[in-house]
C-alpha cells in the first residue's frame, strides 16, 4: 500500500537563492514552510503557497550565522528553533527582528527538537554525561539532562541502529531504543516505564544472526545491507504512533535499493494498524518530514527536465488508516 497525497506545493526558490540540498523541513501553524539548506548554511522561508519569503541567517561562525543548521522547530508564529549541529547549539530565532534571542547547548548527536507545554525536548545520547535527553524551558536557564544513555550508543557501531527520534504527548516521552525493534516509553523525567515493539517484516529490525555477531568482527557493510533505519516518530490522534524507517539493501555490492515506510501502531501492545510506503523520487535517502496535527508533510527534492524541484506533498493520516 502507498500513501496518496491530497495536495502538493512546489517551493518557488530563485536563481540567486535556491535549495541546493535540503536537510530539514518545518511547517508553522500559519502554513509557512522552513527548509534548511546544507550548501548555503541557511534556512529558507516560504509562504503557504510556496512563494519565497526570505533567508534566515548566513554561513559563518559569528552572530546570526550557522555552520551546520539542521533540525527546525516552530515555537509559534514569532519564533523558530534552529539546531546548528556543527556548533553544538540550538538558537531561538525571532522572525520579526531577524535576531537570535537565546541559545541552547547541545551535546552533538540529537533528535529533532519537540516543543510541548512551553518546553523543548530533544533525544540527545550523551556518553560523557551518561544521559539520554535534554529538557529546557526557554528563559529558564541551563537545560536539564535527563534519563540514562543506553549502552548501544556507547558502541562503535551506534550509527547503524538509526537516528535518535522523539515524540512527546501527555505525560509520556517516546523515543527509539537505539535499535529498530522497539520504542521506549518514559515519563516526563525520562525514566523508562514500558516499551512498544515495532512489527518486523523483511529487512526491518536487526536479524538475530547479525545482532549476535556485530561485536565479533562482522563486516559493517554486510550488516548495513540488511538493516532498516528508523528516523522518525509521531504521536497521532487516538494515541496512535507513526514510526518512519528506511528499508534498504545492496544489489551486486553497488546498487542501493530502498523504500521508505510509515508503520502506524496503537499505544496498546497490538499488531500494527497499517504499514504503508511513503512515495519519494529518491527512495534510498531519508525524506524530510513535518507534521501539523494528523497531516504529514514530505519534502521531495528531485530533477524534472532541466530544473531541480522542491515539492511538499501533504498526506492525511486519519483514523480510517487504522
Amino acid at each position: 500500500m502507498t500513501l496518496t497525497a491530497f495536495a502538493k506545493v512546489r517551493l518557488k526558490d530563485r536563481d540567486t537563492v535556491f535549495i541546493g540540498k535540503p536537510n530539514a523541513l518545518a511547517v508553522s501553524q500559519r502554513g509557512e514552510y522552513f527548509v534548511t539548506d546544507i550548501p548555503s548554511r541557511r534556512v529558507l522561508r516560504f509562504d503557504a503557497s510556496g512563494s519565497f519569503m526570505e533567508t534566515i541567517g548566513r554561513r559563518g561562525g559569528g552572530p546570526n550565522e550557522f555552520e551546520g543548521p539542521a533540525w527546525l522547530t516552530p515555537i509559534d508564529d514569532t519564533t523558530l528553533v534552529i539546531a546548528d549541529l556543527l556548533r553544538r547549539r540550538a538558537v531561538l530565532w525571532h522572525l520579526a527582528s531577524k535576531t537570535v534571542t537565546a541559545y541552547l547547548p547541545l551535546p552533538g548527536l540529537v533528535s529533532p527538537l519537540v516543543y510541548v507545554d512551553r518546553t523543548l525536548y530533544t533525544a540527545a545520547p550523551d556518553v560523557e554525561h551518561g544521559t539520554a535527553g535534554i529538557r529546557w524551558r526557554p528563559g529558564a536557564g541551563e537545560p536539564e539532562r535527563l534519563g540514562q544513555v543506553l549502552d548501544v550508543y556507547r558502541d562503535l557501531f551506534w550509527a547503524i541502529w538509526g537516528e535518535p527520534a522523539l515524540a512527546v504527548a501527555g505525560d509520556s516521552i517516546l523515543y527509539f531504543g537505539g535499535r529498530s525493534e522497539y520504542v521506549i516509553i518514559a515519563d516526563r523525567d525520562w525514566q523508562p516505564r514500558d516499551s512498544l515493539p515495532i512489527p518486523r517484516t523483511a529487512r526491518r529490525g536487526i536479524p538475530r544472526e547479525i545482532d549476535y555477531t556485530v561485536g565479533e568482527g562482522r563486516n559493517i557493510y554486510d550488516v548495513g545491507k540488511q538493516l532498516s533505519q528508523p528516523f522518525g516518530l509521531r504521536i497521532l490522534s487516538g494515541g496512535r504512533l507513526a514510526v518512519f524507517h528506511l528499508d534498504a539493501s545492496v544489489v551486486n555490492n553497488s546498487l542501493v535499493v530502498g523504500r521508505v515506510f510509515m508503520t502506524v501502531i496503537p499505544r496498546a501492545k497490538a499488531p500494527r494498524c497499517i504499514d504503508v510506503q511513503v512515495p519519494a523520487h529518491d527512495s534510498t535517502s531519508i525524506p524530510r518530514l513535518s507534521f501539523l496535527a494528523d497531516t504529514l508533510f514530505v519534502l521531495d527534492h528531485f530533477v524534472d527536465g532541466d530544473s531541480v524541484v522542491a515539492e511538499v506533498s501533504k498526506y492525511h493520516i486519519g483514523a480510517g488508516l487504522c
